[in-house]
């Protein structure tokens, strides 16, 4: 298969997320209805209408992305995968607020879906909606058909780590350094556990607890009580 193909094919796969953040930050910070309709038609529909084309057009199969859900042993490597990012990144988290806060070093990010005025179940619901869409959409795409298609090219692991995860920052352009780093890092990460594991439940399942735990702050707070 040519390159130009897959490379093709990934930004067709990419292009919902690519262009998402071109009008994001046309949006009022409080409009967070308005924010769930825009993501429900371009998250969920047409990137399910991408991966339906996709599907039919032979571009993966579901068997080749190893999910399966009836393994236990997959759900609870998931939660192990989560505990031991967050511990990281909660590491990371301090170090940053530490050189914010002693030498003015700061590294930016941004989000667009702050948590609304709402009850707090609803809230609830809202960053479980957020968190298990990102981690099943982009696990999907970015992890598991991603190097799926990478794989047509080279079988180095190498190349297929570090190509899905520059498309996986990629598609969180606007969102900053911070963001950036963020995205590498685990992106990386999870992109080589795929790759040599075969499996793509338990990430997606430390993808989706790992939003949940970020969008709610969960970090920061660490940070703030040790006086950061």
């Amino acid at each position: 298969m040519k390159i130009t193909t897959v490379i093709i094919r990934l930004l067709v796969l990419a292009s919902p997320l690519l262009l998402n953040d071109l009008y994001l930050p046309l949006v009022p910070k409080d409009a967070t209805m308005l924010t769930i309709v825009l993501d429900v038609l371009v998250y969920i529909g047409w990137q399910t209408t991408l991966l339906y084309v996709a599907y039919e057009a032979g571009w993966f199969s579901w068997n080749s992305l190893g999910i399966n859900l009836t393994q236990v042993r997959q759900w609870l490597w998931g939660v192990v995968l989560f505990a031991c990012v967050f511990v990281a990144y909660t590491g990371i988290t301090i170090a940053f607020m530490f050189a914010k806060k002693y030498y003015g070093i700061t590294v930016e990010s941004f989000w667009y879906f702050p948590l609304p005025q709402w009850h707090g179940v609803y809230v609830f619901l809202y960053v479980l909606y957020l968190s298990i869409t990102a981690g099943i959409y982009e696990e999907i795409i970015y992890r598991g058909i991603a190097i799926h298609q990478l794989k047509n090219l080279t079988s180095n692991t190498f190349f297929l780590v570090m190509a899905s995860t520059l498309l996986f920052v990629a598609i969180h352009w606007s969102m900053g350094p911070g963001t950036w780093i963020e995205a590498g890092l685990w992106g990386a990460l999870w992109a080589y556990l795929y790759i040599k594991t075969h499996s793509l439940l338990p990430i997606m399942i430390a993808h989706v607890l790992y939003d949940v735990a970020s969008i709610y702050g969960l970090h920061e707070a660490i940070a703030h009580s040790i006086g950061l």
